[in-house]
């Protein structure tokens, strides 16, 4: 409490009510901004005037991928379009990754070995050697850098067959520097750690990433992302940096080179949830972390940017702050909803209208986000969407443990990053969900 005026100001209720406005009014603005005016995105096959136009090379980085990188190549190779090749970036494996990527007799599919002590240096460094290996010829020749698109996989990936037949006409226009598809979980109904993770993809997209589209702010990620040989080379030698968040990285640059990013909804990439909760905690350790280290590209965003875009990159690569903050205020929470329950139950508690606003502030908004899910998911009923999107609420608290987690690697000065494990994949269950449900809420 402080007095100000004779009156006194719970300072910490101001700063808590503030945060949770600030979150709200983001999500409502976003949410209203990616339900309005969807743009269409219209396929064009390869036999199709001008579809042709572009050389494609799918580029998969691979750090002891023998699991799962055969039934990533195979998915590859089964897209429809004549104009592809796989580079596959062994960054100094010692399984049999490369031995399972040399078992595949097809003249599009190429390996590229990188040995210690170079190797193992992050995946930006891999995606950089990959690079240059293209630009170099060693893929397909001379490649034409503004007609040749680089589509980045992780191993796990399985894209959607459809998926050239959706991005590439977009590149017809000469502004556009990448495009990012949506991003599913295939192991999603194995566990509900790996279901609130395809929850968190698809918000993402379907709101989020929509929502940024109009603002000029579209992010890349990790997965499914597509980009321009000679956007890629507008950025130097080597595009993507050191950052455990390269992706993130590459999209602001790119936007801060003037090129214009996009978001298809119409196809997804596919990719194996974490169903430890250990692993979980490691990977979005990373993640944060790599999120404060762009903290280093707000300065040329504030003074090279305008409008909305360059609001919106600044509350975007400021946010983590705002949810190291807000943690501070879960425990109270917590000791409150405890004391309330507890007054309840010994029927000393009084009906408060502060109950009613309190759940509303910490629920309504993830209930909606809940039934924007089941869109995307037509298998949960009505109310499992929203109580799923509830719950939710308590997954996003795990952030906070990754957050300062990742503070404390920050100012310790540890910036290793900790590779994502594989599990063995059932065939059954990603090939269920590659059909009927596999596409974005927006096809």
């Amino acid at each position: 409490m402080i007095l100000i005026n004779g009156q006194r100001i719970d300072l910490v209720l101001i700063v808590a009510i503030s945060l949770v406005l600030i979150f709200v009014f983001y999500m409502l603005m976003m949410l209203v901004s990616s339900r309005f005016r969807k743009p269409a995105w219209v396929p064009r096959r390869a036999d199709e005037p001008g579809g042709e136009a572009y050389d494609v090379v799918f580029v998969l980085p691979c750090l002891n991928e023998e699991a799962v990188i055969g039934a990533s190549v195979e998915r590859l190779l089964s897209i429809d379009y004549p104009r592809t090749a796989i580079l596959v970036v062994d960054d100094g494996s010692d399984d049999g990754t490369a031995d399972v990527v040399r078992s595949f007799d097809d003249s599009r599919v190429h390996l590229l070995q990188r040995t210690l002590p170079n190797a193992r240096k992050g995946k930006g460094r891999a995606l950089n050697a990959a690079i240059s290996h293209i630009g170099a010829g060693g893929v397909i020749g001379a490649p034409d850098p503004e007609n040749t698109i680089i589509v980045v996989v992780d191993a796990d990936g399985r894209m959607d067959e459809r998926s050239l037949e959706y991005v590439l006409p977009a590149f017809d226009e000469a502004e556009l520097g990448g495009v990012q598809i949506g991003v599913r979980i295939n192991n999603r109904r194995s566990s509900l750690l790996a279901r609130f993770q395809d929850f968190e993809f698809v918000i993402y997209t379907e709101v989020f990433q929509r929502g940024r589209v109009k603002l000029g702010s579209t992010g890349l990620g990790g997965n499914g992302q597509f980009v321009r040989l000679s956007a890629l080379n507008s950025l130097g030698q080597d595009p993507w940096s050191d950052s455990l968040t390269e992706d993130l990285d590459l999209g602001v640059r790119l936007i801060l080179e003037g090129y214009r990013l996009d978001f298809c909804p119409e196809v997804a990439v596919h990719q194996q949830g974490l169903v430890s909760l250990r692993r979980w905690v490691r990977q979005r350790t990373r993640w944060f972390q790599g999120h404060l280290q762009a903290w280093t590209l707000l300065p040329d965003v504030f003074t090279r940017l305008r409008g909305s875009g360059r609001v919106d990159l600044c509350y975007h690569l400021t946010s983590p702050s705002l949810l190291l903050i807000s943690s501070l205020f879960t425990l109270s929470f917590f000791l409150w909803f405890v004391d309330l329950t507890i007054s309840i139950s010994r029927g000393t508690a009084y009906f408060s209208w502060t109950w009613v606003s309190t759940y509303l502030f910490a629920f309504g908004p993830a209930t909606i986000l809940g039934l924007i899910y089941r869109q995307s998911e037509r298998s949960l009923g009505w109310i499992r969407s929203m109580l799923l999107g509830q719950a939710f609420v308590f997954y996003a608290f795990l952030w906070m443990i990754a957050g300062w987690t990742a503070l404390f690697r920050l100012l310790r000065g540890k910036t290793s990053w900790a590779k994502t494990e594989r599990l063995a994949e059932n065939p059954e269950e990603i090939a269920g969900d590659q059909t009927g449900e596999a596409v974005a809420a927006g096809s």
